[in-house]
């Protein structure tokens, strides 16, 4: 009898451990990141710009230089269900080549600036609060927003130019 059952339990045990093999294994496959499915491949950097070539654009400042932060909602989550996050979202852009293309590309980025916005209400929506008060939450910020930057611009031009996103100001609340 107690053979039966120590057999039993071992082939429940060989089962047990085959499911948590295949779950991990099934599970690191998966791409858990939304951004990546919504960029589409845009072409690299092609050249190394210098800080004198680079233009900066305050998302949220108001016509006269003023301002610049925005209120974003948050993802509800059992510990924060009202949360939001103010920050100062600044895009740093690539002017060319002695900055020669200052005018066309500042031109460019104001256009896109209403769809910047949008981007940046829908990756902060879905975030909840301790994901942006993580160690690496304003690094995967900073990315994601760039690859969805460069891809609402690529829809004009080319060229990847938006090289950086700046938070000047992080507040979780």
């Amino acid at each position: 009898m107690y053979a039966i059952l120590i057999s039993i339990i071992a082939v429940l045990a060989l089962a047990l451990a085959v499911m948590v093999i295949f779950l991990f294994a099934t599970y690191n496959r998966i791409n858990t990141s939304p951004e990546a499915n919504n960029v589409k491949d845009l072409p690299q950097q092609t050249r190394e710009v210098p800080p004198e070539e680079e233009a900066r654009l305050n998302l949220y400042a108001m016509e006269d230089g003023t301002g610049g932060d925005a209120i974003f909602n948050l993802k509800s989550s059992p510990a924060h269900e009202n949360s939001f996050l103010k920050a100062s979202i600044t895009i740093v852009y690539d002017a060319g080549e002695k900055r020669k293309h200052l005018e066309s590309r500042t031109e460019l980025v104001k256009n896109c600036v209403g769809e910047f916005k949008e981007a940046c209400i829908e990756y902060f929506r879905s975030q909840t609060f301790e994901q942006l008060t993580d160690e690496a939450a304003m690094e995967k910020a900073r990315d994601a927003l760039r690859n969805k930057f460069n891809g609402i611009v690529s829809k004009r031009t080319d060229e990847r130019i938006i090289l950086r996103v700046i938070f000047e100001d992080w507040i979780v609340q």
